[in-house]
Protein backbone atom coordinates (compact mmCIF):
# COMPACT_ATOMS: atom_id res chain seq x y z
CA UNK A 1 0.00 0.00 0.00
CA UNK A 2 1.77 3.36 -0.93
CA UNK A 3 2.25 5.57 2.19
CA UNK A 4 1.15 9.39 2.11
CA UNK A 5 3.88 11.72 0.58
CA UNK A 6 4.57 14.69 3.24
CA UNK A 7 2.44 16.78 1.38
CA UNK A 8 -0.68 14.71 0.77
CA UNK A 9 0.04 14.08 4.58
CA UNK A 10 0.27 17.56 5.91
CA UNK A 11 -3.17 18.11 3.31
CA UNK A 12 -5.06 15.20 5.65
CA UNK A 13 -3.97 16.77 8.74
CA UNK A 14 -4.97 20.68 8.24
CA UNK A 15 -8.36 19.08 6.80
CA UNK A 16 -10.22 21.56 6.08
CA UNK A 17 -8.04 24.30 7.08
CA UNK A 18 -7.30 25.31 3.36
CA UNK A 19 -10.28 25.57 1.91
CA UNK A 20 -11.22 27.87 5.10
CA UNK A 21 -8.51 30.16 4.48
CA UNK A 22 -9.21 30.49 0.98
CA UNK A 23 -12.84 31.58 1.30
CA UNK A 24 -11.80 34.36 3.87
CA UNK A 25 -9.19 35.38 1.47
CA UNK A 26 -11.83 35.58 -1.57
CA UNK A 27 -14.67 37.27 0.77
CA UNK A 28 -12.68 39.41 2.38
CA UNK A 29 -11.34 40.89 -0.60
CA UNK A 30 -14.44 40.88 -2.68
CA UNK A 31 -16.45 42.48 0.34
CA UNK A 32 -13.55 45.63 0.94
CA UNK A 33 -13.93 46.09 -3.24
CA UNK A 34 -17.59 46.19 -2.44
CA UNK A 35 -17.30 49.23 -0.29
CA UNK A 36 -14.48 51.27 -2.06
CA UNK A 37 -16.69 50.92 -5.45
CA UNK A 38 -19.87 52.33 -3.35
CA UNK A 39 -17.14 55.23 -1.86
CA UNK A 40 -16.20 56.39 -5.43
CA UNK A 41 -19.18 56.53 -6.85
CA UNK A 42 -20.82 58.08 -3.74
CA UNK A 43 -18.46 61.01 -4.35
CA UNK A 44 -19.85 61.79 -7.41
CA UNK A 45 -22.97 63.20 -5.82
CA UNK A 46 -23.06 67.02 -4.42
CA UNK A 47 -22.70 65.59 -0.86
CA UNK A 48 -20.66 64.01 1.56
CA UNK A 49 -21.97 61.35 3.58
CA UNK A 50 -20.13 60.59 6.71
CA UNK A 51 -21.27 56.99 6.63
CA UNK A 52 -18.50 56.41 3.75
CA UNK A 53 -15.69 56.96 6.62
CA UNK A 54 -17.07 53.99 8.64
CA UNK A 55 -17.29 52.12 5.50
CA UNK A 56 -13.93 53.02 4.64
CA UNK A 57 -12.53 51.48 7.94
CA UNK A 58 -14.04 48.19 7.63
CA UNK A 59 -13.01 48.14 3.85
CA UNK A 60 -9.37 48.72 4.97
CA UNK A 61 -9.66 46.19 7.49
CA UNK A 62 -11.10 43.56 5.08
CA UNK A 63 -8.06 44.14 2.79
CA UNK A 64 -5.45 43.99 5.93
CA UNK A 65 -7.22 40.39 6.82
CA UNK A 66 -6.77 39.71 3.06
CA UNK A 67 -3.04 40.60 3.08
CA UNK A 68 -2.10 38.50 6.23
CA UNK A 69 -3.94 35.46 4.55
CA UNK A 70 -2.28 36.02 1.81
CA UNK A 71 1.07 35.64 2.67
CA UNK A 72 0.21 32.88 4.56
CA UNK A 73 1.95 29.30 3.37
CA UNK A 74 -0.41 26.75 2.40
CA UNK A 75 1.49 23.93 1.12
CA UNK A 76 -0.59 22.26 -1.39
CA UNK A 77 -3.61 23.71 -3.35
CA UNK A 78 -6.12 21.93 -5.42
CA UNK A 79 -9.35 22.33 -7.24
CA UNK A 80 -11.06 20.51 -4.95
CA UNK A 81 -10.14 22.74 -2.35
CA UNK A 82 -10.73 25.67 -4.22
CA UNK A 83 -14.48 24.38 -5.01
CA UNK A 84 -14.77 24.18 -1.30
CA UNK A 85 -13.31 27.87 -0.70
CA UNK A 86 -15.90 29.15 -3.24
CA UNK A 87 -18.93 27.77 -1.59
CA UNK A 88 -17.64 29.01 1.67
CA UNK A 89 -16.74 32.45 -0.09
CA UNK A 90 -20.45 32.79 -1.41
CA UNK A 91 -21.96 31.84 2.29
CA UNK A 92 -19.57 34.48 3.82
CA UNK A 93 -18.80 37.15 2.07
CA UNK A 94 -22.89 38.55 2.07
CA UNK A 95 -22.12 38.44 6.13
CA UNK A 96 -19.18 40.96 5.89
CA UNK A 97 -21.08 42.99 3.92
CA UNK A 98 -24.03 42.75 5.76
CA UNK A 99 -22.35 43.48 8.96
CA UNK A 100 -21.74 47.39 8.24
CA UNK A 101 -24.81 47.39 5.90
CA UNK A 102 -27.61 46.69 8.54
CA UNK A 103 -26.11 49.44 10.51
CA UNK A 104 -25.92 51.98 7.08
CA UNK A 105 -29.68 50.73 6.14
CA UNK A 106 -30.78 50.84 9.61
CA UNK A 107 -32.43 46.84 8.42
CA UNK A 108 -31.50 43.67 10.83
CA UNK A 109 -28.69 41.82 9.97
CA UNK A 110 -30.80 39.20 8.61
CA UNK A 111 -32.91 40.91 6.16
CA UNK A 112 -29.40 42.91 4.81
CA UNK A 113 -27.60 39.20 4.65
CA UNK A 114 -31.01 38.53 2.33
CA UNK A 115 -30.07 41.33 0.39
CA UNK A 116 -26.72 41.51 -0.09
CA UNK A 117 -26.87 37.51 -1.10
CA UNK A 118 -29.24 38.74 -3.67
CA UNK A 119 -26.78 41.66 -3.87
CA UNK A 120 -23.50 39.53 -4.47
CA UNK A 121 -25.62 36.91 -6.45
CA UNK A 122 -26.29 39.03 -9.01
CA UNK A 123 -29.86 38.35 -8.16
CA UNK A 124 -31.47 41.96 -7.19
CA UNK A 125 -34.29 41.04 -4.77
CA UNK A 126 -34.82 43.45 -2.73
CA UNK A 127 -36.70 44.25 0.81
CA UNK A 128 -35.86 48.03 0.44
CA UNK A 129 -37.03 51.09 -0.55
CA UNK A 130 -34.30 52.06 -2.53
CA UNK A 131 -35.59 55.96 -2.77
CA UNK A 132 -36.20 55.96 1.53
CA UNK A 133 -32.48 54.93 1.59
CA UNK A 134 -29.18 57.51 1.16
CA UNK A 135 -27.30 57.50 -2.44
CA UNK A 136 -24.40 55.65 -0.21
CA UNK A 137 -26.35 52.82 0.83
CA UNK A 138 -27.73 52.40 -3.26
CA UNK A 139 -23.94 52.50 -4.34
CA UNK A 140 -23.31 49.75 -2.05
CA UNK A 141 -26.21 47.66 -3.29
CA UNK A 142 -25.23 48.18 -6.89
CA UNK A 143 -21.26 48.00 -6.07
CA UNK A 144 -22.02 44.75 -4.43
CA UNK A 145 -23.62 43.49 -7.88
CA UNK A 146 -20.45 44.31 -9.68
CA UNK A 147 -18.15 42.86 -6.83
CA UNK A 148 -19.84 39.42 -6.41
CA UNK A 149 -19.50 38.87 -10.57
CA UNK A 150 -16.72 40.26 -11.55
CA UNK A 151 -14.11 40.38 -8.52
CA UNK A 152 -15.09 36.60 -7.47
CA UNK A 153 -14.07 36.05 -10.90
CA UNK A 154 -11.11 37.30 -10.95
CA UNK A 155 -10.24 36.45 -7.88
CA UNK A 156 -10.51 33.44 -8.72
CA UNK A 157 -8.19 33.19 -11.91
CA UNK A 158 -5.46 35.24 -9.92
CA UNK A 159 -5.15 32.67 -7.15
CA UNK A 160 -5.24 29.95 -9.57
CA UNK A 161 -2.09 31.39 -11.42
CA UNK A 162 -0.24 32.11 -8.36
CA UNK A 163 -0.85 28.70 -7.06
CA UNK A 164 -0.45 26.88 -10.37
CA UNK A 165 -4.27 25.64 -10.15
CA UNK A 166 -6.36 24.70 -13.81
CA UNK A 167 -8.71 27.31 -13.18
CA UNK A 168 -11.19 25.20 -16.04
CA UNK A 169 -12.98 23.67 -13.10
CA UNK A 170 -13.27 26.85 -11.55
CA UNK A 171 -14.65 28.34 -13.64
CA UNK A 172 -17.63 25.90 -14.43
CA UNK A 173 -18.30 26.32 -10.71
CA UNK A 174 -18.62 30.04 -11.00
CA UNK A 175 -21.30 29.41 -13.34
CA UNK A 176 -19.51 30.60 -16.58
CA UNK A 177 -18.71 26.84 -18.16
CA UNK A 178 -15.91 27.67 -20.41
CA UNK A 179 -13.21 26.76 -21.23
CA UNK A 180 -10.81 29.47 -21.43
CA UNK A 181 -7.42 30.34 -23.83
CA UNK A 182 -4.59 28.15 -22.81
CA UNK A 183 -2.42 30.68 -21.32
CA UNK A 184 -4.11 31.41 -18.34
CA UNK A 185 -2.39 34.54 -17.59
CA UNK A 186 -2.88 36.12 -20.79
CA UNK A 187 -6.88 34.95 -20.16
CA UNK A 188 -6.96 36.93 -17.04
CA UNK A 189 -5.52 40.34 -18.62
CA UNK A 190 -7.97 40.19 -21.37
CA UNK A 191 -11.19 39.87 -18.93
CA UNK A 192 -9.48 42.92 -17.42
CA UNK A 193 -9.18 44.64 -20.39
CA UNK A 194 -12.68 43.86 -21.35
CA UNK A 195 -14.43 44.18 -17.88
CA UNK A 196 -13.10 47.67 -17.82
CA UNK A 197 -14.34 48.39 -20.98
CA UNK A 198 -17.51 47.24 -20.75
CA UNK A 199 -17.75 49.09 -17.76
CA UNK A 200 -16.71 52.50 -19.28
CA UNK A 201 -18.82 52.52 -21.96
CA UNK A 202 -21.99 52.44 -20.03
CA UNK A 203 -20.81 54.47 -17.75
CA UNK A 204 -20.46 56.95 -20.82
CA UNK A 205 -23.37 56.65 -23.51
CA UNK A 206 -25.89 56.71 -19.68
CA UNK A 207 -24.40 59.60 -18.67
CA UNK A 208 -24.64 61.23 -22.17
CA UNK A 209 -28.54 59.76 -22.15
CA UNK A 210 -29.20 62.40 -19.61
CA UNK A 211 -28.50 60.60 -16.60
CA UNK A 212 -26.61 61.56 -13.90
CA UNK A 213 -22.65 60.75 -13.42
CA UNK A 214 -23.63 58.69 -10.00
CA UNK A 215 -27.01 57.04 -11.61
CA UNK A 216 -24.71 56.10 -14.85
CA UNK A 217 -22.56 54.35 -11.95
CA UNK A 218 -25.01 52.58 -10.31
CA UNK A 219 -26.87 51.44 -13.17
CA UNK A 220 -23.61 50.20 -14.99
CA UNK A 221 -22.76 48.40 -12.03
CA UNK A 222 -25.82 46.19 -11.51
CA UNK A 223 -26.53 46.22 -15.58
CA UNK A 224 -23.33 44.44 -16.12
CA UNK A 225 -23.23 42.55 -13.56
CA UNK A 226 -27.14 41.68 -14.83
CA UNK A 227 -28.07 42.07 -11.47
CA UNK A 228 -31.10 44.46 -11.30
CA UNK A 229 -30.66 47.24 -7.93
CA UNK A 230 -31.63 50.33 -8.97
CA UNK A 231 -31.49 53.68 -6.71
CA UNK A 232 -35.05 54.55 -7.13
CA UNK A 233 -38.16 52.40 -5.79
CA UNK A 234 -39.42 53.07 -9.17
CA UNK A 235 -36.56 51.40 -10.81
CA UNK A 236 -36.18 51.47 -14.56
CA UNK A 237 -39.54 52.56 -14.94
CA UNK A 238 -38.53 55.68 -13.93
CA UNK A 239 -36.02 56.30 -16.90
CA UNK A 240 -36.62 57.38 -20.25
CA UNK A 241 -36.94 54.62 -23.36
CA UNK A 242 -33.74 55.38 -24.77
CA UNK A 243 -32.02 55.25 -20.94
CA UNK A 244 -34.37 51.93 -20.56
CA UNK A 245 -33.00 50.63 -23.45
CA UNK A 246 -29.42 51.69 -22.97
CA UNK A 247 -29.76 49.78 -19.36
CA UNK A 248 -30.66 46.80 -20.84
CA UNK A 249 -28.00 46.84 -23.93
CA UNK A 250 -25.48 46.53 -20.75
CA UNK A 251 -27.22 43.87 -19.34
CA UNK A 252 -27.42 42.25 -22.76
CA UNK A 253 -23.22 42.58 -22.80
CA UNK A 254 -22.81 41.19 -19.49
CA UNK A 255 -25.15 37.91 -20.72
CA UNK A 256 -23.15 37.34 -23.45
CA UNK A 257 -20.42 34.87 -23.49
CA UNK A 258 -17.39 36.51 -23.22
CA UNK A 259 -15.38 33.96 -25.80
CA UNK A 260 -16.88 36.76 -28.55
CA UNK A 261 -15.37 39.82 -26.54
CA UNK A 262 -11.84 37.65 -26.68
CA UNK A 263 -12.62 36.80 -30.49
CA UNK A 264 -13.59 40.50 -30.97
CA UNK A 265 -9.93 41.65 -29.13
CA UNK A 266 -7.51 39.46 -31.43
CA UNK A 267 -9.81 40.82 -34.70
CA UNK A 268 -11.75 37.65 -35.60
CA UNK A 269 -14.90 39.86 -36.13
CA UNK A 270 -16.17 37.01 -38.23
CA UNK A 271 -15.44 34.07 -35.37
CA UNK A 272 -16.94 36.33 -32.68
CA UNK A 273 -20.27 37.15 -34.66
CA UNK A 274 -21.28 33.89 -36.04
CA UNK A 275 -20.86 32.41 -32.08
CA UNK A 276 -23.95 30.42 -31.41
CA UNK A 277 -24.80 31.60 -28.28
CA UNK A 278 -24.67 35.44 -29.82
CA UNK A 279 -27.96 33.66 -32.13
CA UNK A 280 -29.32 32.07 -29.45
CA UNK A 281 -29.35 34.97 -26.99
CA UNK A 282 -30.85 37.27 -29.15
CA UNK A 283 -33.61 34.66 -30.93
CA UNK A 284 -34.47 33.42 -27.49
CA UNK A 285 -35.35 36.91 -26.43
CA UNK A 286 -37.27 37.92 -29.42
CA UNK A 287 -39.07 34.25 -29.12
CA UNK A 288 -40.34 35.27 -25.57
CA UNK A 289 -41.21 38.45 -26.66
CA UNK A 290 -43.45 37.25 -29.48
CA UNK A 291 -44.90 34.33 -26.98
CA UNK A 292 -45.97 37.11 -24.26
CA UNK A 293 -47.37 39.31 -26.89
CA UNK A 294 -49.58 36.56 -28.45
CA UNK A 295 -50.44 35.96 -24.54
CA UNK A 296 -51.78 39.49 -24.54
CA UNK A 297 -53.14 39.73 -27.88
CA UNK A 298 -51.64 43.31 -27.92
CA UNK A 299 -49.29 44.61 -30.67
CA UNK A 300 -49.26 48.22 -29.09
CA UNK A 301 -45.91 50.15 -29.26
CA UNK A 302 -46.03 49.72 -25.72
CA UNK A 303 -47.18 46.21 -25.41
CA UNK A 304 -44.17 45.44 -27.42
CA UNK A 305 -41.69 47.57 -25.45
CA UNK A 306 -42.85 45.78 -22.26
CA UNK A 307 -42.95 42.67 -23.82
CA UNK A 308 -38.97 42.89 -25.28
CA UNK A 309 -38.08 44.58 -22.12
CA UNK A 310 -38.97 41.88 -19.93
CA UNK A 311 -38.00 39.01 -21.77
CA UNK A 312 -34.19 40.49 -21.91
CA UNK A 313 -35.01 40.75 -18.47
CA UNK A 314 -35.38 37.17 -18.14
CA UNK A 315 -33.52 35.88 -20.83
CA UNK A 316 -30.11 37.67 -19.23
CA UNK A 317 -31.51 37.36 -15.87
CA UNK A 318 -30.95 41.01 -15.12
CA UNK A 319 -34.12 41.74 -13.11
CA UNK A 320 -34.75 45.16 -14.14
CA UNK A 321 -38.67 46.00 -14.90
CA UNK A 322 -40.78 48.68 -16.54
CA UNK A 323 -44.08 47.08 -15.14
CA UNK A 324 -44.95 45.65 -11.72
CA UNK A 325 -44.52 41.98 -13.00
CA UNK A 326 -46.72 40.60 -9.94
CA UNK A 327 -49.52 41.46 -11.81
CA UNK A 328 -48.94 39.67 -15.20
CA UNK A 329 -51.38 36.89 -15.62
CA UNK A 330 -50.13 33.03 -14.85
CA UNK A 331 -49.21 32.16 -18.21
CA UNK A 332 -46.55 34.95 -18.87
CA UNK A 333 -45.28 34.14 -15.49
CA UNK A 334 -44.81 30.76 -17.51
CA UNK A 335 -42.79 32.17 -20.08
CA UNK A 336 -40.81 34.57 -18.24
CA UNK A 337 -40.63 31.54 -15.31
CA UNK A 338 -39.05 29.17 -18.22
CA UNK A 339 -37.03 31.68 -19.29
CA UNK A 340 -35.29 32.28 -16.11
CA UNK A 341 -34.40 28.90 -16.34
CA UNK A 342 -32.91 28.62 -19.51
CA UNK A 343 -30.54 31.98 -18.45
CA UNK A 344 -28.08 33.43 -20.67
CA UNK A 345 -25.21 32.48 -22.39
CA UNK A 346 -22.29 30.38 -20.66
CA UNK A 347 -18.81 32.49 -19.31
CA UNK A 348 -20.66 35.55 -18.81
CA UNK A 349 -22.42 37.30 -15.35
CA UNK A 350 -26.09 35.69 -16.53
CA UNK A 351 -26.98 32.90 -14.60
CA UNK A 352 -29.75 29.89 -14.88
CA UNK A 353 -28.82 26.64 -16.55
CA UNK A 354 -27.37 28.53 -19.47
CA UNK A 355 -28.46 28.85 -23.65
CA UNK A 356 -25.63 26.62 -24.60
CA UNK A 357 -26.47 23.56 -22.39
CA UNK A 358 -30.50 23.54 -23.66
CA UNK A 359 -28.93 23.68 -26.79
CA UNK A 360 -27.02 20.77 -26.37
CA UNK A 361 -29.76 18.70 -24.46
CA UNK A 362 -32.23 19.79 -27.43
CA UNK A 363 -29.51 18.30 -29.69
CA UNK A 364 -29.60 14.96 -27.60
CA UNK A 365 -33.50 15.00 -27.84
CA UNK A 366 -33.18 14.95 -31.09
CA UNK A 367 -30.58 12.67 -31.97
CA UNK A 368 -32.50 9.91 -30.13
CA UNK A 369 -35.53 10.26 -31.71
CA UNK A 370 -33.38 9.66 -34.70
CA UNK A 371 -32.22 6.47 -33.00
CA UNK A 372 -35.71 5.21 -32.55
CA UNK A 373 -36.29 2.18 -35.02
CA UNK A 374 -33.29 2.11 -36.13
CA UNK A 375 -31.01 -1.09 -36.10
CA UNK A 376 -29.60 -2.02 -32.97
CA UNK A 377 -25.93 -0.67 -32.25
CA UNK A 378 -26.81 2.57 -34.51
CA UNK A 379 -25.31 5.37 -33.13
CA UNK A 380 -25.84 9.17 -33.74
CA UNK A 381 -22.99 12.03 -33.22
CA UNK A 382 -23.97 14.77 -31.87
CA UNK A 383 -21.98 17.63 -33.36
CA UNK A 384 -21.43 21.33 -32.49
CA UNK A 385 -19.65 23.78 -34.56
CA UNK A 386 -18.70 20.93 -36.72
CA UNK A 387 -17.01 19.07 -33.79
CA UNK A 388 -18.05 15.54 -32.07
CA UNK A 389 -19.46 16.16 -28.46
CA UNK A 390 -17.38 14.39 -26.07
CA UNK A 391 -20.03 11.85 -24.51
CA UNK A 392 -18.66 13.01 -20.78
CA UNK A 393 -19.41 16.54 -21.70
CA UNK A 394 -22.96 15.68 -22.31
CA UNK A 395 -23.63 13.46 -19.01
CA UNK A 396 -21.96 16.13 -17.00
CA UNK A 397 -24.84 19.01 -18.48
CA UNK A 398 -27.57 16.07 -18.04
CA UNK A 399 -26.14 16.08 -14.40
CA UNK A 400 -26.16 19.80 -14.16
CA UNK A 401 -29.62 20.19 -15.57
CA UNK A 402 -30.71 16.88 -13.50
CA UNK A 403 -29.31 18.39 -10.19
CA UNK A 404 -30.67 22.02 -10.79
CA UNK A 405 -34.22 21.37 -11.92
CA UNK A 406 -34.51 18.78 -8.88
CA UNK A 407 -33.33 21.23 -6.39
CA UNK A 408 -35.52 24.45 -7.82
CA UNK A 409 -38.62 21.77 -7.31
CA UNK A 410 -37.54 20.74 -3.91
CA UNK A 411 -37.05 24.63 -2.64
CA UNK A 412 -40.29 25.39 -3.99
CA UNK A 413 -42.15 22.53 -2.52
CA UNK A 414 -40.27 23.33 1.21
CA UNK A 415 -41.38 27.52 0.66
CA UNK A 416 -44.80 26.09 -0.51
CA UNK A 417 -45.34 24.42 3.18
CA UNK A 418 -43.85 27.47 5.18
CA UNK A 419 -45.76 29.74 3.37
CA UNK A 420 -48.75 27.20 4.67
CA UNK A 421 -47.54 27.29 8.09
CA UNK A 422 -47.40 31.15 8.16
CA UNK A 423 -50.84 31.15 6.92
CA UNK A 424 -50.14 33.31 3.94
CA UNK A 425 -51.77 32.46 0.65
CA UNK A 426 -49.58 32.43 -2.39
CA UNK A 427 -50.52 30.83 -5.69
CA UNK A 428 -48.15 27.73 -7.05
CA UNK A 429 -46.46 29.53 -9.77
CA UNK A 430 -45.69 32.53 -7.94
CA UNK A 431 -43.88 30.48 -5.73
CA UNK A 432 -42.15 28.54 -8.40
CA UNK A 433 -41.32 31.93 -10.24
CA UNK A 434 -39.64 33.59 -6.98
CA UNK A 435 -37.58 30.23 -6.66
CA UNK A 436 -37.10 30.01 -10.55
CA UNK A 437 -35.40 34.05 -10.50
CA UNK A 438 -33.82 33.33 -7.44
CA UNK A 439 -31.95 30.19 -8.69
CA UNK A 440 -31.15 31.66 -11.95
CA UNK A 441 -29.99 35.16 -9.99
CA UNK A 442 -32.47 37.10 -11.79
CA UNK A 443 -34.67 39.14 -9.52
CA UNK A 444 -37.66 39.57 -11.09
CA UNK A 445 -40.20 38.98 -8.16
CA UNK A 446 -43.60 37.49 -8.38
CA UNK A 447 -44.52 39.58 -4.94
CA UNK A 448 -43.15 36.71 -2.82
CA UNK A 449 -40.58 38.21 -1.61
CA UNK A 450 -42.20 41.66 0.10
CA UNK A 451 -44.40 39.26 1.87
CA UNK A 452 -42.12 36.52 2.84
CA UNK A 453 -41.43 36.16 6.74
CA UNK A 454 -37.58 35.87 7.29
CA UNK A 455 -37.23 32.29 7.56
CA UNK A 456 -38.45 32.14 3.14
CA UNK A 457 -36.49 34.54 2.91
CA UNK A 458 -33.29 33.00 3.81
CA UNK A 459 -34.40 30.04 1.85
CA UNK A 460 -34.56 31.91 -1.12
CA UNK A 461 -31.49 33.15 -0.17
CA UNK A 462 -29.91 29.72 -0.24
CA UNK A 463 -31.61 29.08 -3.44
CA UNK A 464 -29.87 32.08 -4.98
CA UNK A 465 -26.03 30.58 -3.93
CA UNK A 466 -26.70 27.16 -4.63
CA UNK A 467 -28.03 28.07 -7.99
CA UNK A 468 -24.71 30.54 -8.58
CA UNK A 469 -22.84 27.51 -8.09
CA UNK A 470 -24.84 25.18 -10.02
CA UNK A 471 -25.58 22.77 -7.10
CA UNK A 472 -22.71 20.32 -7.81
CA UNK A 473 -20.29 22.28 -5.93
CA UNK A 474 -22.23 22.72 -2.73
CA UNK A 475 -23.06 19.00 -2.75
CA UNK A 476 -19.67 18.31 -3.16
CA UNK A 477 -18.48 20.40 0.12
CA UNK A 478 -21.12 18.77 2.28
CA UNK A 479 -20.46 15.40 1.00
CA UNK A 480 -16.57 15.60 1.45
CA UNK A 481 -16.23 15.19 4.96
CA UNK A 482 -17.86 11.92 4.49
CA UNK A 483 -15.68 10.60 1.59
CA UNK A 484 -12.82 8.42 2.25
CA UNK A 485 -9.82 9.87 0.63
Amino acid sequence: MRQPTSREYDVRRKGRWPSLLWGILISTVVASLTFYLAILSTLTYPYFDTDMIIALIVALIYSTIAIKISKMTINIVKPSIIIKALVIFWFLSPFLVALPFSYFSHVDIANSYFEMVSGLTGTGFTILNPSAQTPFVNAIRAASQWAGEVGALFLTLILAIVYHVSPTGLVSALGKGERVRPSMYKTLIDLIIIYIVLTVIPVIYMYLSGMSLYDSLVYTFAALATGGFAPTAGGTADLTPLQQGLVMLTCVLGALNFSVYLNLRYGRVRRAFSHPELRMLVGSILFYTLLILLVWKSFTPQAIWSALFHSASAVTTSGFQIQDVSKFSESVKYILTFAMIIGASAFSTGGGIKLFRAYMIGKLILSQVRRMGKPRGYISSIKVMEKEVDPNDLITMLTVVSAYIFTLLIISMIITELMSLHRIKVPSIDILFEVASAMSGTGLSSGLTAVAPIDVRLLLAVAMIVGKLEVLPVLYAVLSPFQKH
